[in-house]
């Protein structure tokens, strides 16, 4: 596309060299400060070369403009990299700590200290009500023996 745009330029700069040599009379400018007599030819060369310029800075413009946008664009994209590569790992972490959590038992889940303490309060209290259950259902055996005999 670039050589497109640069034969482009010099078929226009031929058309406008060939324009320019055909009007070789001298012209009066006025300005804002005085008048003027140059030849027609410089008059539009000028113009054309003026034309150039300033269409040249406005493309230079743009170029810088897209170069500090794409370096912007370029660090933007690697610090979500570096986000998502902290994002994976911390799910792989946390999906390692649920498999861990689901696969052992709930008491295992409490600290040495809980199950330390709860554990002899549930097997007394467990034992508790296993004597209950049995002073209540030994009697009722023996007399249920004694009923037969």
């Amino acid at each position: 596309m670039g050589s497109f745009y640069l034969i482009l330029g010099l078929i226009f700069s031929l058309i406008i060299a060939i324009f320019a040599l055909a009007n070789t009379e001298t012209v009066t400018v006025s300005y804002i400060f005085g008048r003027s007599d140059l030849p027609l030819i410089l008059l539009i060369l000028g113009s054309a070369f003026t034309g150039a310029l300033v269409m040249g800075l406005f493309s230079l413009y743009r170029s810088i403009r897209s170069v500090f946008a794409f370096r912007q664009l370029r660090h933007g994209k690697e610090n979500l990299e570096k986000e998502f590569k902290a994002l994976e790992e911390e799910k792989i972490f946390l999906e390692a700590e649920l498999n861990k959590a689901v696969s052992v038992p709930e008491e295992a889940g409490q600290t040495e200290e809980q199950s330390g303490q709860e554990k002899p309060e549930r097997q007394q209290q467990d034992d508790q009500v296993k004597q209950t259950e049995a002073k209540e259902s030994g009697p009722a055996e023996e007399e249920v023996e004694e009923d037969p005999s």
